[in-house]
């Protein structure tokens, strides 16, 4: 197959394309198939929101996880054909992170927090049959992203973390109101679905919220607007 990764076929016959198809197969038509698909389309866009609107540094958060992806799945000799797993695994493991306390409903059975969600997913993948390994491949490359971004001293908030200027310059900036997943699936200090449930509606409503001014000032109202006293002109 042309899409998988295969360094002897990228190295000797300039096959580059490997290196981005192996991110962009998600397996055989299945119930695993549909529950990662989902997992892209929730956990990206929500993580996309947590880089306010620039686009080209998340971008960047993406092509450092698959690099570092890559090298493990060389060094460790497991060889994988395709990488797209442990990459969508890495984007819910930093969205756990940012938001551990985020309360997640599960099929509507019961609720979850969200620092609990990746262990969840292992338990839930070794009860369809599968493997762990993909998971806490992306778990480990997720945790070693956050923790040197957000928490390490001697590394948080490095510009090694931000897009390269030429990056930046090939890809537009948007608009946090306009950014995919604004609100998303699950919004922050609110309730959410680990499986889709909210969506733009939710994002929507969102974006019209009114945030309440900070000096307090006669309280606020959800219906502000302007007042004619009774009798006056």
């Amino acid at each position: 197959m042309t899409l998988m990764l295969s360094w002897p076929e990228i190295l000797w016959r300039f096959q580059i394309w490997r290196v981005f198809t192996c991110f962009a197969f998600l397996g055989k038509f299945g119930w695993p198939f549909v529950m990662n698909l989902i997992f892209v389309v929730q956990y990206a866009k929500i993580l996309e929101k947590d880089f306010n609107g620039v686009a080209a540094d998340f971008l960047w958060c993406l092509m450092l996880g698959g690099s570092a992806l890559c090298g493990i799945n060389h060094l460790s000799g497991m060889e994988l054909p395709f990488l797209t797993i442990p990459l969508i695994f890495m984007c819910i493991w930093i969205w756990s992170r940012k938001h551990p306390n985020a309360q997640m409903s599960v099929f509507g059975l019961f609720n979850i927090a969200s620092a609990h969600f990746p262990w969840f997913l292992i338990c839930l993948s070794m009860l369809m049959g599968g493997s762990p390994v993909q998971n806490l491949m992306g778990y480990f490359v997720g945790h070693l992203y956050w923790f040197l971004k957000e928490v390490h001293p001697a590394t948080a908030g490095h510009r090694f973390f931000s897009a390269p200027t030429l990056l930046r310059s090939w890809i537009e900036d948007e608009p946090l109101a306009q950014t995919a997943g604004h609100g998303g699936a699950v919004r922050r200090g609110g309730q959410g679905n680990a499986f889709g449930q909210g969506g733009a509606a939710a994002g929507g409503a969102a974006a019209n919220a009114r945030v309440p001014p900070a000096g307090g000032g006669g309280g606020w109202s959800a219906f502000r607007g302007q007042g004619n006293r009774l009798g006056g002109e």
